[in-house]
């Protein structure tokens, strides 16, 4: 019989949430022989839970779970204001970029609009060798 790998657990949007959120990760890696995919995984999860934190200012449910041959990471917030990949940021600017990470280290990332806010997701392949994970693949 097949484990269902999956853990949800619901944050508070404040400054500590997106340590929890990679504490979260963290432990579902370590429990699933996953831990090749801590460094990707952890900085995703801080990424979506920090963009919820400063944009959404809601409630949310971090979701981490196996799906096929992905690691699928992902946040469902009360806003339905579609996240945003912002382009020509300069030097300077602080913010912004933390999508472009999730972009540049996941295999693949998107939002899904629910009744009650989004989901934004990304995915990690499993086997990181298929050359899917962005920069840690490579």
């Amino acid at each position: 019989m097949n484990q269902v790998k999956a853990v949800d657990e619901d944050l508070l949007p404040i400054a500590h949430a997106p340590r929890h959120a990679r504490n979260i990760v963290t432990d579902a890696c370590a429990r699933w022989d996953l831990v090749h995919l801590l460094g990707p995984a952890t900085l995703i999860i801080s990424e979506l839970v920090s963009n919820v934190i400063d944009h959404a200012h809601t409630f949310m449910t971090v979701h981490v779970a196996v799906h096929g041959s992905c690691l699928y990471l992902s946040v469902l917030d009360g806003s339905g204001t579609p996240p945003v990949l912002r382009r020509g940021n300069s030097p300077s600017t602080l913010g912004g970029r933390g999508l472009h990470l999730v972009a540049a280290v996941s295999s693949a990332w998107g939002y899904i609009a629910e009744d009650s806010g989004k989901t934004v997701w990304a995915t990690l392949a499993l086997d990181p060798s298929d050359g899917t994970n962005g920069a840690y693949s490579r």
